[in-house]
């Protein structure tokens, strides 16, 4: 029989490696429940008033915590249960009364806390993307490249936006002579903790890149408006005059196929505002993956209008909300 206290060949007690504890169902159901608690969240506190800053969890706790504990506001109750406060959690987008908004954000603010808050949520993305569970979306991406005649010898570089790992594929295929790997919490050595939208700007085609991935991000991006402000950055990343400037989309299948108001085909002519051209495109059982090619800057400023307003392309009962909206042409980007 094997001993429970295993230690390696020094002699010293095996590390534990937290995420083998976390089975692949679970974490869809972290990550499931962190996108409801953070988007219900945002919703009150647009009604209450409570300034948010993106990408910012640390801020944000705090600026609903100094709420929370004004002596003049309504108080709430930790002592709520899930069976009193889930239904009204559902129904929150229709409330109008303090008192209710304010219980439903200290149960949501407990609910996040006992979860582990964003670190749990990324330690459950990287237990998806584990190679052994064939989360690795990058797997599919290099496998479309070497169809398109990429090899180990054109060595591109790659910005992976919301890295979780140095050791999935898109790092260790040999492809890129360089992978800048960023994200909003840095989980280990490799990835810089950094947010896309504040990024510095290239400043000439050295620093800019053949490949962005953006695997699962788009749809953590809290609004509409950030998403195709997200959408339109991408392309002052990426090489102004290559046949290689390619960017890397993961979605959540639902994003496209169960939304009011987005689909593939609107998804895809978006993006095309942006000229960008679909090269590859799959949908497997939860997600849908797309790698779209640069054109260089789009001049169809008249076809713009259509993606700066939110219209309900399909209804019905069991939908979702997901969406991107484009900036108004004026508008600049940071």
């Amino acid at each position: 029989m094997l001993s429970r206290k295993r230690r390696s060949i020094t002699g010293n007690r095996a590390s534990k490696d937290v995420s083998a504890n976390i089975k692949p169902t679970r974490a869809r159901k972290i990550i499931r429940r962190f996108h409801l608690l953070i988007n219900k969240r945002r919703i009150i506190c647009d009604k209450l008033g409570i300034p948010l800053v993106d990408n910012d969890e640390n801020q944000n706790a705090k600026n609903i915590s100094q709420f929370l504990d004004d002596s003049t506001r309504p108080r709430y109750d930790l002592g709520f249960t899930s069976t009193d406060m889930e239904p009204q959690l559902l129904q929150v987008q229709s409330y109008q009364e303090p008192e209710k908004l304010v219980e439903c954000l200290g149960y949501i603010m407990s609910q996040v806390d006992k979860r582990g808050g964003l670190k749990d949520y990324q330690l459950a993305s990287r237990v998806g993307q584990t190679a052994n569970r064939g989360g690795d979306s990058s797997k599919l991406l290099v496998s479309w490249l070497k169809e398109l005649g990429h090899t180990v010898h054109n060595k591109m570089r790659a910005l992976e936006i919301g890295s979780l790992s140095t050791k999935n594929r898109i790092s260790t295929c040999g492809m890129f002579q360089t992978v800048t790997r960023i994200d909003l919490e840095s989980s280990q050595p490799g990835i810089v903790k950094q947010d896309f939208m504040q990024r510095q700007l290239p400043r000439s085609e050295e620093d800019r890149f053949d490949l962005i991935s953006c695997s699962l991000v788009l749809n953590f991006v809290p609004t509409p408006l950030q998403r195709g402000k997200m959408c339109e950055r991408f392309a002052s990343f990426l090489l102004s005059h290559s046949s290689t400037a390619y960017l890397f989309v993961v979605l959540p299948l639902p994003c496209i196929n169960n939304s009011r108001y987005m689909d593939k085909e609107h998804y895809l002519d978006l993006m095309g505002c942006l000229n960008y051209f679909l090269v590859k495109y799959h949908e497997a059982k939860k997600l849908c993956y797309m790698l779209l090619r640069h054109g260089g800057q789009s001049t169809e400023h008249a076809k713009r209008d259509r993606f700066t307003k939110k219209d309900k392309l399909h209804d019905g009962p069991n939908m979702n909300n997901f969406c991107i909206i484009l900036p108004a042409f004026e508008s600049k980007l940071a």
